[in-house]
């Protein structure tokens, strides 16, 4: 290390949150700066610089945030400790205030590491740098070339958010909605396709929101049915989005286009039209409800998750009776149940709150009913053949995990490699684990 542009330099990553954290990551590893040579290590490996990719949608992400940049400091305190993502930039002059620390970024500076990293250090001062959104941002398009080991890769097509729900920080986060243009979403699908992918994710803070900015009509249908015919051997999902935009358009494609894939993860968050009127969500139950039976109209193997929040501000005892029995009655896979978490400067917080027995009894109940209507569902996969993604996960040692279209979790034997596209028929449970043994490769693969 006598020469300061050939030393090695180890850095760590550490994501967490969202799928556009995720992708956020890979684009900062993309970015590492020339010059010094850059190896990247396991978080929990002696590196010089650890890099943390915050959360902020609940108080226990922020909360994790400060614990792991306070562990790794008292393990490396040489070391250069950096948070950035969407707890930095909306609480940055907090993290600022946290010795550990030796860097704060923004979401936009971020993604420009190979500018600060060598400053960072070169540097005995400590960097704190965040900018606020511009009302007009656009788009910032940055290829990755690897998903870091994954069997499928996440792509983000849009970014930020208009709508103004009463419990999150996300708009102040990750500012206004916009989107990545058409073709750029090809070109990195593209790229990843060359780097082994097969199944890639397209993934949003406000997917249905795509396109509202580029003008492109029926946007997100419009994009997605531009993206299935260029790359008709690949397979695609949604991330997540609002019942109100599951309509015929986005129907039809699922209808027509076998390589997308028959899953749908919808932000419910409440069941009952007087708790959704105070988080200020744009529909009402009726609607939810009829996109919802309108997607799992179109096979009865169709998957359909959904985020809860349970214990939101003022919630009643009838208000949660009706998200139960809205759920109970749904075509809903499963849920992913979230306790609700007051967040600073958002209308909620400054709501009455819910006692915490009560949102604990409340989240143990949905998550029961959720267990109910996943081993309902999966049961119904029984005998019949699914297209599925082999994954690195074992539920067994001579077992692997193979991700279904729908979404389901299948056992398979560890003859299959991670990344494999297969066709598999479920024949039951095994140790309370849907498990199939005729396993064969999916057409064309």
């Amino acid at each position: 290390m006598t020469n300061e542009n050939t030393r090695t330099v180890r850095i760590a990553f550490q994501t967490l949150g969202c799928r556009l954290n995720q992708y956020d990551t890979e684009v900062m590893k993309a970015r590492l700066p020339s010059g010094l040579h850059y190896v990247t290590v396991p978080w929990d490996a002696d590196a010089d610089v650890y890099v943390l990719n915050s959360c902020t949608v609940t108080l226990k992400a922020d909360q994790k945030c400060r614990q792991l940049s306070r562990a790794v400091k008292r393990r490396r305190p040489d070391a250069k400790v950096v948070v950035t993502g969407c707890y930095a930039q909306t609480q940055h002059a907090a993290l600022a205030a946290m010795p550990e620390l030796d860097g704060v970024f923004g979401l936009d500076e971020r993604e420009d590491i190979a500018e600060w990293l060598p400053r960072l250090l070169a540097a005995d001062a400590r960097l704190i740098e965040v900018a606020d959104f511009q009302p007009h941002a656009v788009f910032r398009s940055h290829d990755i070339t690897d998903f870091d080991g994954r069997t499928r890769a996440f792509v983000k097509v849009q970014d930020g958010c208009d709508l103004n729900c009463s419990y999150c920080l996300i708009q102040r986060a990750r500012g206004p909605n916009r989107s990545r243009p058409v073709a750029e979403i090809c070109r990195q699908i593209e790229v990843l396709r060359g780097s082994g992918f097969g199944e890639i994710v397209l993934a949003g803070v406000h997917l249905g929101g795509y396109g509202q900015d580029l003008e492109l009509g029926k946007a997100l249908v419009t994009m997605l049915a531009q993206v299935l015919q260029r790359f008709p051997s690949m397979r695609f999902r949604l991330s997540s989005i609002h019942p109100t935009e599951i309509r015929p358009p986005l129907l039809e494609l699922f209808e027509t286009c076998t390589n997308l894939r028959p899953y749908l993860h919808i932000s419910l968050q409440s069941g009952s039209d007087t708790v959704l009127r105070r988080m200020r969500r744009p529909y009402d139950v009726a609607s939810a409800g009829r996109a919802i039976e309108a997607a799992a109209g179109l096979s009865p193997h169709f998957g359909i998750g959904a985020d809860v929040i349970v214990g939101f501000p003022g919630e009643t005892d009838d208000e949660f009776a009706a998200t139960r029995s809205f759920i109970e009655r749904s075509a809903l896979s499963y849920l992913h149940v979230f306790r609700f978490s007051p967040r600073p400067g958002t209308p909620a917080a400054e709501m009455r709150p819910v006692h915490t027995e009560t949102v604990t009894e409340r989240s143990r109940v949905l998550r029961g009913l959720s267990r109910r209507k996943r081993r309902a569902f999966e049961t119904r996969l029984i005998g019949h053949w699914h297209e599925a993604t082999v994954e690195t996960d074992r539920p067994a040692p001579d077992r692997r995990q193979a991700t279904t279209g729908n979404y389901a979790a299948v056992s398979v034997p560890d003859t299959w490699e991670p990344g494999a596209m297969v066709v598999l028929k479920p024949a039951g449970f095994r140790d309370d684990t849907l498990y199939a043994d005729e396993v064969a490769p999916a057409p064309g693969d």
